[in-house]
């Protein structure tokens, strides 16, 4: 069975970015493409939803106000087992996914990044892929 034809995960995955561009580009395409999606653009917003309620995975700009690679450490120790988390940064080269690997990300993901690629590999990272590094 492909990533693909798997049945859809009724929880919604969460944006979590400062930039509006960002926010609106993704969670349009990711709902063209029947993902659920939330957004929030502060971490503590984020981690209250990851407390509430179940989310699918997470996908974070590391280069939005006041998230860096700690702020990814702390959502990662806020998900539950399983659920990935997603770093998408312009800053791509070694020593960042270096960092991206050591703080539990499941996938990185290089700005500017299409939405089909994004959408790739949130589907990916969401059927249990990790160590996901994409980069345009």
């Amino acid at each position: 069975m492909t990533t693909q034809d798997r049945p859809q995960d009724p929880r919604p995955s969460l944006l979590v970015s400062g930039n509006a561009d960002i926010v609106d580009l993704y969670v349009l395409a990711l709902r063209s493409a029947r993902i659920s999606i939330l957004s929030v653009s502060a971490i503590e917003e984020a981690l209250q939803l990851i407390r509430d309620r179940s989310v699918s995975a997470v996908i974070v700009d590391v280069s939005a106000p006041a998230v860096d690679w700690d702020v990814c450490r702390r959502l990662r120790e806020q998900l539950q087992d399983g659920v990935p988390l997603v770093v998408l940064t312009g800053w791509i080269d070694a020593a960042a996914r270096q960092q991206a690997a050591a703080v539990g990300c499941a996938a990185f993901v290089g700005k500017p990044a299409s939405p089909e690629r994004l959408i790739d590999v949130l589907r990916r990272t969401r059927a249990g892929d990790r160590g996901i590094v994409a980069i345009d």
